[in-house]
């Protein structure tokens, strides 16, 4: 008799423990939904928007001889089992938004 008690306990555990893993799992999946969601403005905005969300990384942080911030950013490009290739670009605001220029070597 005790051996079938234990047997059930153990099953109802696993039961529990299963449905507490498969809601931490679409927990995790919703907050990831709502991060892709999230409008951001300004040079984070626009970067989304023209490269995808995250896709790039800012390196660097420039001041230029008119006094308006320059951003040197990166994007890597991943192939199968090859270290990833990095294009990079050089983001500045203008009077009607933000621009883009790649740089090349």
């Amino acid at each position: 008799m005790l051996k079938i008690l234990i047997f059930v306990l153990i099953l109802i555990t696993l039961v529990l423990l299963s449905i507490f893993i498969d809601g931490l799992f679409a927990l995790h999946k919703q907050e990831q939904e709502d991060k892709k969601n999230l409008v951001r403005e300004g040079m984070e905005g626009y970067l989304d928007k023209t490269f995808g969300f995250g896709n790039v990384t800012i390196f660097k942080s420039m001041l230029d001889a008119e006094g308006t911030t320059r951003y040197l950013v990166y994007l890597p490009r991943y192939a199968w089992f090859k270290s990833p290739k990095y294009e990079w670009f050089e983001v500045y605001a203008t009077q009607s938004g933000f621009k883009h220029e790649a740089i090349t070597r």
